[in-house]
Formats: C-alpha cells, sequence, structure tokens
C-alpha cells in the first residue's frame, strides 16, 4: 500500500517542475487574455497589471520563500482583491467586457487552486543512488 501512497507524493524537483510549468502556461494565458483587452483605458489598464503583477509575484513566492504563511496571508488578500473586482461593479475596470472580466478571473482562479494543490501536496524524499567506492 506505501507504493500506491508514494506514486501520488511528489519530490522536490518534480514539485519544481510542476510550478515552474504552471507558471509558464498560466503567464502565457495571462498575456493572451490582457490581449484581448483593448477597450481599456491606460489608467485602468496600469491599475489591472499592478494587480496582476502582484498576483503573479506572491504565486511565485508562495513556492519560494521561506514565510509561507505570510505568503499565504498576502495571497489571501490579493484574492480578495480580484473577487472584489468581479462582484462589485465599482471596482471593475471601465471598459473592460464582463466576458474579458469573467475569463481572466477564471484564469487568475484555477492558476491559483493548482499551485495551491502543487504546494501543498505530500512530498517523499528523493532515492539517492547508492554509491560504492
Amino acid at each position: 500500500m506505501a507504493g500506491l501512497r508514494d506514486m501520488f507524493r511528489n519530490t522536490p524537483g518534480g514539485k519544481e517542475g510542476a510550478v515552474d510549468g504552471l507558471n509558464l502556461f498560466f503567464g502565457a494565458l495571462l498575456g493572451a487574455n490582457l490581449g484581448t483587452m483593448q477597450a481599456l483605458g491606460l489608467y485602468e489598464y496600469v491599475q489591472l497589471i499592478f494587480l496582476l503583477a502582484g498576483t503573479v509575484m506572491v504565486l511565485r513566492m508562495i513556492s519560494t520563500s521561506e514565510r509561507r504563511g505570510f505568503m499565504l496571508g498576502v495571497l489571501a488578500v490579493y484574492v480578495l482583491l480580484i473577487v472584489g473586482m468581479l462582484m462589485l461593479p465599482k471596482l471593475q475596470p471601465k471598459g473592460m467586457s464582463p466576458g474579458d472580466l469573467h475569463r481572466l478571473v477564471a484564469t487568475l482562479g484555477v492558476w491559483v487552486v493548482f499551485v495551491l494543490a502543487t504546494e501543498l501536496s505530500p512530498m517523499r524524499e528523493e532515492e539517492k543512488a547508492d554509491v560504492t567506492e
């Protein structure tokens, strides 16, 4: 039974590769989402870029920071801001269509879930090769 359980545990290298792959994929997807937002004014676009850049930075820092609890708290603040942007019309960027906003929030939401699932999944130690001299 331990063999089956170990099959669903990641190694440190596997975890790092998974997070890097997720960040690469979702970074490209985020760029594609931003490319569809020609109706946004410059001010709203810059505000959105700051919000997204902070979110992306926090997602990466969760993987690398020794202060993981603090970074999870900062991520929670960003998630609240993004949910607020979705739910409160006053916070929605002027000029952004509801469809673009929903796709952007869905992209960020799935990204956060995947990164957290990867980060919080059980780990196993990498097996070291038996080296005899």
